[in-house]
């Protein structure tokens, strides 16, 4: 199955990533009910979506419950019934899927999570070419930078005034980060080719690491050269281009049959 759904239960395989994964569902009214029950906070996203389109997260509040669309109107509604149909109004009839909400670190009151950037080098090996923190937007439910007004932060800034972390704790939680960057790539290996693969993080308040989202297609260089300090940004670019010289010469191949 492609998408988020698929690659979700691809990576649920792996006994090590899989304790990485929030829990997740395709959406229907049985799992709606469940999750909200369950976690009483929920994300719903469109299954073949990315860059945070579509989304829109559901929430219990005062013996009500809230529904809001990326940067869109709270709407409020009194029962699990009549806030499932407002979402089955508004996600038409493509798949979605249901996710329990991450309680996010958060700088001055919004929410963060963290891209790993991984390139293939010139010998076609996964190399770690950088991350950074997406801050939300005022008023958003998404960090997607562009579509949700939130701004790019160094990873160690990020910790450091959500957390309140030490430098060594900090760097604990960055190591961790790049290991399973990789774990994430090895494992990619099987699922299809690619070239470069933007991973987006969350770290809880109780500094847990969650995987949010695995990228493939096209994940932005444009975030990095949001960083004041370009040393990143030059790496991904320098990176990219070694790999396609390689590419191009014929010195690397494109790998057909997956492994």
């Amino acid at each position: 199955m492609p998408g988020k759904l698929g690659l979700h239960k691809f990576y649920f395989k792996d006994a090590h990533i899989r304790t990485y994964l929030p829990p997740t569902s395709v959406l229907n009214r049985t799992s709606f009910y469940r999750f909200m029950r369950r976690y009483h906070s929920v994300y719903i996203k469109p299954n073949m979506s990315h860059m945070g389109k579509g989304i829109i997260k559901a929430w219990s509040e005062n013996k009500k419950y809230q529904l809001i669309k990326v940067k869109g109107k709270t709407q409020s509604y009194r029962t699990l019934e009549t806030t499932f149909n407002a979402i089955q109004a508004q996600t038409s009839a493509s798949l979605h899927i249901v996710q329990k909400t991450i309680n996010l670190a958060k700088i001055n009151n919004r929410p963060f999570d963290i891209r790993v950037m991984m390139m293939r080098n010139s010998q076609n090996h996964w190399q770690y070419a950088g991350m950074l923190a997406k801050v939300s937007g005022r008023s958003s439910v998404i960090t997607n930078v562009n579509r949700g007004g939130g701004y790019a932060l160094p990873i160690e800034k990020a910790l450091s005034e959500s957390l309140c972390l030490s430098k060594n704790k900090q760097q604990k939680i960055i190591q961790e980060l790049i290991r399973l960057s990789y774990c994430i790539c090895k494992r990619f290996n099987y699922y299809k080719y690619s070239s470069q693969i933007g991973i987006d993080f969350a770290v809880d308040q109780h500094q847990k690491i969650w995987i949010i989202e695995v990228n493939f297609d096209f994940p932005s260089h444009s975030l990095f050269d949001k960083l004041t300090d370009k040393t990143m940004y030059r790496e991904i670019k320098k990176l990219r281009n070694s790999y396609l010289k390689s590419l191009l010469s014929g010195k690397i191949k494109i790998l057909t049959h997956v492994k």
